[in-house]
């Protein structure tokens, strides 16, 4: 009865606070209603505790009850009956009440399209994962980091969720390419790649930050650059933080850019019949694999791969689609494309804008990759098996580098100076078109 009361008594704490408290109460019913074995058609102990004693049933009209004790009364049917009548009624109400209740605070506090945007991520992450450690393109400890950041990545927009998605996916079926000679050129090459958790993260976490920090310390929706879309905490728009986002943009597309630009030309250019050349003596050749070689397969393999990854995240910008379709169908149909739809100059100037993004992310980042090759981490071959190893050993030559960073450390470096180097960049290449 006191449970009923309390949940009869107008609370004045907020709406979340609110939709708390109701709900313990509905689960503390819940428990005495199970506990006493009380239910709307029987009334009776639905399960027998080990101290209770195996005593014989009394009938006592439609109720059957268990007696405890060799002379204890059973207990009135009209006693249990209005206890029964009681909770379960308030169950009731409560149950009525806290449904909405926790809706409305839900709805409220997170908007319908990113609740829908984030199960939807939740569950293609954990397909993602899953496929990719089936498929060997991810270990476990990488299929675990995998689902975090693709999942915590469509969370922030649909588009960073999709430009994600086209880096892990193109990346995993490149390396199947050519899986046996690549075999043969290089040591501990899998077929799939099976890339482990630091592989993942050097080449997502970066730009996931950005992402979140822009959806959420920022609080900026995802939109066209330059677009005015980051308003302040009066309902102003703010310049600064406008350029801020657009720079966390053009960061998150410049990364990876990169990334994909490095991830091509590795599986696309050791596949060149021609043997590539170092970076920093391009008179020097050297063995397919080695960190710090180009060659033109290479090269165009880059470009082609930061092209892909800024122009579909300019593809997919909130809106962009939308314009596209503004004219077709009918009235109803042109005026719900419109009111969501961005000007199809707008979306022009974003697909060029990222499109040149993602070929300077592409290729200036695979060559700052390449650098980096080239210079602080090593390369040895052998020349018994006639192939790239990890290791220093007997019959085996360092042929480039010295060993000061490992293949994990360079990607990070290099796609962290791209991200960072399109974000400083923001204002002049906003002015381009």
């Amino acid at each position: 009865r006191e449970l009923c009361d309390m949940a009869s008594v107008r609370i004045t704490t907020p709406t979340s606070h609110r939709a708390f408290f109701l709900t313990v109460i509905y689960f503390v019913c819940n428990v005495a209603i199970s506990s006493h074995g009380f239910s709307h058609s029987h009334i009776g102990p639905r399960s027998r505790p080990t101290h209770f004693r195996s005593r014989p049933r009394e009938n006592i009209g439609n109720y059957d009850i268990l007696s405890t004790e060799k002379n204890s009364p059973p207990s009135s049917p009209r006693s249990n009956s209005n206890l029964n009548s009681v909770l379960s009624s308030s169950k009731t109400a409560l149950q009525s009440a806290i449904i909405p209740t926790s809706i409305s605070s839900i709805a409220s506090v997170v908007p319908p399209i990113d609740l829908l945007r984030t199960t939807l991520g939740l569950l293609l992450a954990r397909k993602l994962s899953s496929s990719g450690l089936r498929k060997r393109s991810l270990s476990r400890s990488g299929a675990i980091s995998a689902f975090l950041v693709s999942s915590l990545s469509l969370s922030t927009s649909f588009r960073n969720g999709i430009t994600l998605f086209a880096f892990y996916w193109t990346g995993s079926k490149l390396t199947r390419v050519g899986s046996s000679i690549k075999g043969k050129l290089e040591e501990g090459h899998v077929e799939g790649g099976e890339r482990g958790w630091q592989q993942v993260l050097a080449c997502s976490a970066i730009a996931v930050g950005c992402a979140v920090v822009r959806k959420f310390a920022l609080g900026v929706p995802d939109g066209p650059l330059g677009s005015g879309f980051a308003i302040g905490a009066a309902g102003t728009a703010s310049a600064a933080g406008n350029l801020l986002a657009d720079r966390l943009t053009l960061a998150y597309v410049a990364f990876f850019a990169c990334c994909a630009g490095d991830t091509w030309a590795s599986e696309l250019g050791i596949l060149a019949k021609s043997h590539p050349r170092l970076i920093v003596r391009p008179w020097k050749v050297v063995p397919p694999g080695t960190n710090g070689g180009i060659s033109g397969v290479g090269l165009g393999a880059s470009a082609a791969g930061g092209v892909a990854m800024g122009l579909l995240h300019g593809v997919f910008v909130p809106g962009g689609m939308a314009s596209l379709f503004s004219s077709i169908g009918g009235a109803g149909r042109a005026a719900a494309c419109t009111a969501t739809a961005v000007s199809k100059s707008a979306f022009r100037r974003e697909i060029a804008l990222l499109t040149l993004v993602g070929f300077l992310g592409g290729l200036g980042g695979s060559l700052l990759d390449s650098l980096l090759g080239a210079t602080v981490q090593a390369t040895y071959y052998d020349n018994e098996q006639n192939k790239i190893v990890k290791r220093p050993g007997p019959n085996v030559n360092r042929v480039g580098g010295w060993s000061f960073l490992s293949n994990e450390m360079v990607n990070v470096m290099s796609t962290a100076m791209t991200a960072l180097a399109a974000a400083l960049l923001a204002r002049p290449i906003l002015n381009l078109i």
